[in-house]
């Protein structure tokens, strides 16, 4: 078993592959964003046996660590060992500063018990967080919720209004989390669809709402409905149901039959949104953590 640091176009898309075939053990979301951005290659690695990749990981600028490797490769204790033996090294790296939050974080499905002990046993703590998977059928009927009087929904314009789209974002989550080099990537990944990128605007012609449409896997006619948000001096004037719905609609028109959507255990509001919209949470997946000192 080998690793390195360097790998091509034939590598992600082995690496798309692995996460295919462990489909409901991979924790990997928005992969194709994430390999397009500068910071994840220049911390992504992978692990080679006879010339096949049989882990790859990356760590975020957040500090997440993200891996996947073959369920059943016989030395699968050893490469996870020596998966989040590099994450530590790799997080010890980006510690600069005496007062920085020294921690790695890494996450995982709630059922996956032989990850979770591995975590454990590496020295992580679970945190109360967790992110829930949400998932609803679109042979039921779509409700549609009508805009407040003035309001409008479109599509995004392009990647010119990328900086106004990156702003919406951070207002409605509160957050920095959003920048415009990862808003362009999302803007080019081979699933994008700009059609379905819509957003919901005032009568100011502010952009006040937010919901990125698309497929997580054409074949099998999965649709997402992810993220969404609104401007916090938009909020409570029913614009998040409204532009769901219009989203629900447009994948259905598509010819989706399924749209899942994920949020945080913490982000009540967008909880009731999915229920309100006949979504029902399927699964979660596990947050942890590791001081690094």
């Amino acid at each position: 078993m080998e690793s390195s640091i360097l790998f091509d176009d034939n590598d992600i898309q082995a690496m798309r592959e692995l996460m295919e075939r462990i489909a409901s053990r991979s924790t990997i979301v928005d992969f194709d964003e994430q390999i397009l951005l500068s910071s994840t290659r220049e911390t992504t690695q992978i692990w080679k046996q006879d010339n096949k990749i049989v882990g790859f990981a990356f760590m975020d600028e957040y500090n997440n660590l993200w891996f996947d490797t073959e369920t059943e490769f016989s030395l699968l204790d050893e490469l996870e060992t020596e998966i989040i033996e590099w994450g530590v090294l790799c997080r010890k790296r980006h510690i600069v500063e005496i007062s920085a939050d020294h921690t790695l974080d890494c996450t995982c499905n709630a059922d996956n018990y032989r990850r979770i002990s591995t975590l454990e046993n590496h020295g992580f703590i679970l945190e109360p967080v967790r992110s829930l998977q949400y998932s609803r059928p679109l042979n039921k009927q779509i409700a549609e919720y009508p805009l407040p009087a003035g309001f409008s929904i479109r599509c995004v314009k392009g990647r010119d209004e990328a900086w106004q789209l990156v702003a919406l974002h951070r207002a409605a989550f509160g957050t920095n989390n959003m920048t415009i080099e990862y808003r362009l990537a999302m803007m080019s990944t081979p699933q994008y669809i700009q059609e379905m990128d819509l957003v919901a605007v005032a009568p100011n012609n502010e952009l006040a709402a937010f919901c990125v449409c698309g497929f997580d896997d054409p074949e099998k006619k999965i649709g997402t409905t992810d993220p969404i948000g609104t401007h916090p001096s938009y909020q409570g004037i029913g614009l998040g149901k409204a532009i769901t719905s219009a989203g629900l609609i447009a994948l259905n028109n598509a010819g989706a039959n399924t749209v899942r959507l994920g949020t945080s255990s913490e982000n009540i509001a967008m909880q009731r949104l999915a229920i309100a919209l006949g979504f029902v949470c399927v699964s979660e997946k596990l947050w942890f953590s590791k001081v690094i000192s």
